[in-house]
């Protein structure tokens, strides 16, 4: 079969890939993500996530709120509900970052040329940041770290997306960022 990755020829191919590796019928690697399924936590994400891909939002990384809840070092351990990924349409963008804003969500959208940013803690340990969004290296760094290995077309294509990044700004909750993405992609 070989690698379907390298066979994308739009950013639509990868989010049928990225769909596919969440639902589980597509194995092994795939971009950005550190393993070869999504973390137990992300389990109830699935179905919206996998939408997400399908619609052309193509989320390349994610985490549920918690609450603060002790954890395996037993320091506090809390986090904010956030996704990240690439969107190549225009309307659907517009779309995602309405229904995003009007649930009370933070959006920061990166272009072709943006750089920089402000950090915005996702998840803290006892009050020190332990993973952040918002900073941004600029879309050919960031392709070419998260999307080695994918086909030329759309790896051009990406290149005039949108990086998008979701983040509710309320710790621990979990109940607001997804409904409004599957409310936007329908």
């Amino acid at each position: 079969m070989g690698n379907p990755w390298k066979k994308a020829e739009s950013v639509a191919d990868l989010g049928t890939l990225m769909a596919d590796w969440l639902e589980g019928r597509l194995g092994g690697w795939t971009p950005d993500y550190l393993d070869d399924r999504p973390d137990e936590e992300t389990t109830h994400l699935i179905p919206v996530l996998a939408a997400c891909n399908r619609a052309g939002f193509v989320t390349t990384n994610s985490q549920p709120g918690q609450p603060p809840v002790r954890g395996y070092d037993g320091r506090t351990w809390r986090q904010r509900a956030w996704v990240v990924g690439w969107i190549a349409d225009g309307a659907l963008l517009n779309k995602v970052r309405t229904a995003a804003k009007r649930a009370g969500m933070t959006a920061i959208a990166h272009g072709p040329s943006s750089r920089g940013g402000n950090w915005i803690p996702l998840t803290d340990a006892d009050g020190e940041i332990q993973m952040a969004a918002g900073d941004y290296l600029g879309h050919r760094r960031v392709i070419n770290s998260e999307w080695s290995g994918i086909g030329r077309h759309a790896t051009n294509e990406l290149r005039h997306a949108t990086y998008l990044e979701l983040i509710d700004p309320v710790w621990g909750r979990d109940d607001r960022l997804w409904p409004a993405l599957a409310n936007a992609i329908r």
